[in-house]
């Protein structure tokens, strides 16, 4: 870094590869890179629109390894966040990256980037600005994306809304990421996820609720169910909410259904990983009975499935229970295993 220096850094690999920061600077009363602050014109929101914001951070030796295709940490690194964008129904408006590195490797950053400018075009997600700062020998590098979106006042998809009697869903199909980590193998979905945004704007007026699965399915609807039950004792409502889950419906990802159906793997085990494991980037969603058909009309037009899993009822505690598709409970040392907590960030 101090042989290239932070500014010659934010002109040679930030300004020059992101045509949309340039076009963002266009727009009047807009500032991007290159000042002590960006400036979000208002045209970037709509009348009747909020800002929605967000930030992630991926870190060397927790979140990635030292090997990693850089490529991908960058698609990945802008990825993550704007999955949490489309848990909430939000469209992208434009993102900040920060960056601590023990040096400047400008091949290393140039495919770094490569990947993150690719998908912020793919999104119409800008970087608008940022910061960068040197490491001493030895540290683990950062990345912090913060992202910003916008979506229309009072159509957030938020944790608080899931009411009794709503199915649960979730999208795409799970338990890649979590196998392929058992396995210290590759993944597409591992790799390079793919976040839900037309899902999550297809959603805003259909699901009570919503949440990314970054972390683990279980606990993702755990999150749902704490949310939700604090908004419900608010309003005075008696008990906790709970998920009653079909343990034989949670979808399954080729590869893991593959190693199942080569018997390198029990179908238990690869339901564990669909539960438990993180990096999914799926979204985990509540809404009515009645609007069934009309979820289930989403998938083709999206490209994408989308599973019924369980539904929302009272209990006397908050809790998740597995069951078959007949109804009866799942043996006591796998329910036990789903409710292993998922990736934990301390």
């Amino acid at each position: 870094m101090a042989r290239v220096g932070e500014f010659n850094f934010i002109d040679q690999f930030l300004k020059t590869q992101s045509a949309q920061a340039q076009s963002f600077h266009r727009q009047p009363y807009a500032l991007g890179i290159g000042d002590d602050a960006a400036l979000i014109p208002p045209s970037a929101l709509g009348p009747d629109e909020q800002l929605a914001v967000s930030t992630d951070m991926l870190i060397e030796g927790r979140h990635y390894v030292v090997d990693v295709d850089p490529r991908s940490l960058g698609h990945k690194a802008l990825a993550v966040n704007l999955s949490d964008l489309a848990a909430m129904g939000a469209r992208p408006v434009g993102c900040t990256l920060a960056a601590a590195l023990r040096s400047i490797d400008e091949a290393w950053l140039r495919e770094f980037l490569e990947g993150f400018f690719e998908l912020s075009r793919d999104f119409q997600c800008p970087l608008i600005g940022g910061d960068t700062t040197g490491l001493s020998a030895g540290a683990s590098q950062v990345f912090s994306v913060t992202v910003l979106g916008a979506v229309p006042v009072g159509q957030a998809l938020r944790r608080d809304g899931v009411r009794i009697g709503d199915d649960l869903w979730v999208s795409g199909m799970l338990g890649g990421p979590a196998y392929a980590l058992s396995q210290a193998s590759q993944q597409e979905k591992l790799n390079w996820p793919a976040p839900r945004l037309a899902l999550g704007a297809q959603l805003r007026g259909i699901a009570t609720a919503a949440i990314d699965v970054s972390d683990g399915l279980g606990s993702e609807i755990g999150h749902l169910l704490t949310a939700s039950g604090a908004v419900c004792a608010a309003r005075g409502e008696s008990g906790a909410l709970s998920a009653v889950m079909n343990w034989e419906a949670i979808p399954l990802s080729r590869d893991v259904q593959r190693a199942v159906d080569a018997q390198a793997l029990d179908v238990n085990d690869a339901r564990i990983f669909a539960v438990t494991g993180g990096d999914e980037y799926e979204l985990a969603f509540t809404a009515p009975v009645q609007r069934r058909e009309e979820i289930r009309g989403l998938m083709q037009p999206l490209g994408l499935e989308l599973t019924r899993i369980g539904s929302i009822q009272g209990s006397n505690s908050q809790q998740i229970v597995w069951q078959t598709a007949d109804g009866s409970a799942i043996d006591r040392a796998t329910e036990a295993r789903c409710q292993q907590p998922g990736f934990t960030h301390f």
